[in-house]
């Protein structure tokens, strides 16, 4: 008999009228469409690869040959631009207290994110990281985003933002995820929780683990993918 997993998913429409789905049972999963079903359509193939970094991660995932179902828990509108990426969706998933083997797990997911990322980048002379693509993007710029954009989503849980940036992008990635392991893994009971509002957008410690999971896996998808064609424009001089 074939077994049956649901996968849980929020949908956000966005005020430009794109939908993003958010897996809410594979936090950090995340799909963009023109419409429900553009995005849930590509939900599906990120999904995949989800489940496949998981499965090399040594995470457990659904046995070969058992049936996914994707279940649209909610469908949230924002006035987020989603179409680009924004996002300010609050689930009702997210107001679950975030308990600690959640945290860690999470924390663990990260690591190994970002383990994949400085694979790359740390064998590479520094020069490449600022080697514009066709795109004029940089592998440093948009490792900076990285780290900026975590420390950011981590004052959502009350952290105080840094006073000084490291200069170098390398220091900058590092302590913006020993904050992170250290805010969500010793996250007070009474926090876990608690719901912030800041700036029009609600918080809870469960959207933002989901918000920095999504954060390492496109923004460090988007750092090795600038590296690649000034690798392969070197190899070819």
């Amino acid at each position: 008999m074939t077994e049956l997993m649901t996968i849980r998913v929020g949908l956000e429409e966005g005020a430009d009228g794109a939908v993003m789905a958010h897996a809410l049972t594979v936090p950090g999963c995340v799909a963009i469409g023109g419409s429900a079903e553009a995005a849930v359509g590509a939900f599906e193939r990120t999904l995949m690869e989800w489940l496949r970094f998981l499965s090399v991660s040594g995470e457990p995932v659904p046995p070969p040959g058992a049936e996914l179902e994707l279940a649209v828990d909610e469908w949230v509108s924002t006035d987020a631009r989603v179409s680009i990426g924004e996002s300010e969706a609050l689930f009702e998933d997210d107001l679950r207290p975030l308990q600690q083997d959640e945290a860690e797990r999470g924390v663990q997911r990260l690591g190994t994110l970002r383990g994949r990322i400085l694979a790359h980048v740390r064998r590479r002379p520094d020069a490449l990281l600022d080697a514009e693509t066709p795109g004029g993007m940089t592998a440093r710029r948009v490792l900076e985003e990285l780290a900026r954009a975590q420390w950011w989503t981590l004052s959502r849980l009350g952290a105080t933002p840094m006073a000084e940036v490291p200069e170098k992008t390398l220091q900058q990635l590092d302590t913006a995820l020993a904050l992170v392991v250290d805010r969500l893994t010793t996250l007070p009971d009474e926090m876990r929780g608690y719901r912030l509002e800041l700036d029009g957008e609600d918080w809870t410690p469960r959207k933002v683990l989901r918000r920095l999971l999504w954060l390492e896996w496109t923004l460090g998808a988007a750092a090795v993918a600038a590296l690649a064609p000034v690798v392969e424009g070197r190899a070819g001089a």
